[in-house]
């Protein structure tokens, strides 16, 4: 356990409060951690298995994607890596904020600047994941005839969910960030 610092510079015994956010960190960090692995697991799942891409996502699109070539389902897998590589920079910045905030007070505007770099990568996850959808779409029925391809663009209802996650959290990060500037300035007047 890490000990607390008073703002007058003087060790204190672990406060509660901190003991919970500390605990919480943790438990934030197992479940950053496994929604990461579980996504990419979610990705490879579904993109490695040929026959079940090509029944479902011809259902979805209404087109017969039987004659695709492995590069028209290897392409969209590669667009969903690079979304999960944006949601795994997230989940870094997010370790790096839980493990400031659990040191002294000097080290929460690095956490702050964590936080915010976890939101604007979360953000940037979801925007490219739904601006991807129809590239996916397209790329999957490039082998058939011109009139016969799609651009398929979907926006679902976790979609704006997520969305409104991300800009809460880029919300409080500057929240954040603007309450240790008020309490660094209330410091210096003491």
């Amino acid at each position: 356990m890490h000990s607390f610092i008073s703002p007058s510079g003087t060790p204190n015994e672990t406060h509660p409060a901190l003991r919970k956010l500390q605990h919480l960190g943790h438990l934030m960090r197992a479940l950053s951690a496994g929604y990461a692995i579980w996504v990419l697991w979610s990705i490879l799942n579904w993109w490695t298995d040929t026959e079940r891409v090509l029944k479902n996502y011809g259902n979805y699109v209404g087109r017969d994607l039987g004659a695709a070539a492995d590069w028209q389902r290897l392409a969209p897998l590669g667009l969903d890596l690079a979304t999960w590589f944006l949601l795994l920079v997230a989940v870094v910045h997010c370790w790096k904020f839980l493990r400031q905030i659990s040191q002294p007070l000097a080290a929460f505007n690095l956490a702050s600047f964590h936080l915010s770099r976890c939101a604007w990568y979360a953000i940037g996850c979801q925007a490219l994941s739904i601006a991807i959808r129809p590239l996916q779409s397209y790329l999957l029925t490039l082998h058939l005839a011109v009139g016969e391809q799609v651009w398929k663009w979907a926006f679902r209802p976790n979609d704006l969910l997520t969305a409104m996650f991300c800009i809460a959290l880029l919300m409080f990060a500057y929240v954040f960030s603007w309450t240790m500037e008020m309490a660094e300035e209330n410091r210096s007047f003491v």
